[in-house]
């Protein structure tokens, strides 16, 4: 009887526990929601002096992909962020197209920024054509990073207009430290990444249909003899 409980226990984790997440989620901005494209979020020094919007691609693309604009009205820093899982001794590489326009000469122009603090691309200013920016980092302990599409920087604050897609996320090569490898390693960052990612609906789904198959089971009823 107890090896039938483990079975069902098990079973129950596995049916209430989210699919693991991609290493960048919509990054050809295929799916938009309120605007913005689904899955990431703005974040910005002065938020009401900052325009950021989804748009269809300018080319036409069959795929459905889109971009996202972001119009700094007034000198600002402004970003278009996601979180993502990362693997300590990991190395990494982020890549995503960019345009601008009458982006200012002076300070950070558009680049991709790897929070908190981790990495930065070349940066683009004034009015330049599609081009393809990355950066590469290696991890050390975290356990999460910030991809941020960015206008502007710490105390560089910018003018203008940049447009973004293509976003991509690939790992180069290292691994976590050497750890027991006669007990699983249980994180909770998926898990959290999928719950900021997704909507409660999508979360609560599987949930409540874990803990209804528990009942039913009667795992949560038993006591032992």
């Amino acid at each position: 009887m107890g090896r039938l409980r483990f079975l069902a226990l098990v079973l129950v984790l596995a049916l209430s526990s989210p699919a693991p997440a991609a290493m960048i989620q919509n990054g050809r901005f295929t799916e938009s929601a309120a605007g913005l494209p689904a899955g990431w979020r703005v974040e910005a020094w002065a938020r009401d002096l900052t325009d950021v919007v989804w748009e269809p691609s300018a080319d036409g693309r069959a795929d459905g992909s889109g971009m996202v604009r972001i119009v700094n009205r007034a000198a600002n820093d402004a970003r278009l962020c996601q979180s993502i899982a990362v693997s300590p001794g990991a190395s990494y590489r982020v890549s995503a197209r960019v345009k601008t326009q009458d982006v200012g000469l002076g300070t950070a122009g558009a680049l991709i920024a790897l929070e908190p603090r981790i990495a930065d691309s070349v940066d683009v200013k004034g009015t330049q054509d599609w081009q393809t920016l990355e950066v590469t980092a290696a991890n050390q302990d975290a356990g999460t990073w910030d991809v941020c599409l960015r206008l502007g920087s710490y105390a560089n604050l910018n003018t203008g207009t940049a447009w973004f897609t293509d976003v991509r996320v690939d790992r180069l090569g290292g691994s976590a430290p050497e750890e027991d490898s006669r007990w699983p390693r249980l994180t909770l960052t998926p898990l959290l990444i999928s719950l900021r990612q997704t909507s409660w609906l999508q979360t609560a789904l599987p949930l409540v249909g874990g803990v209804l198959l528990a009942f039913g089971l009667g795992i949560f009823g038993r006591r032992p003899r």
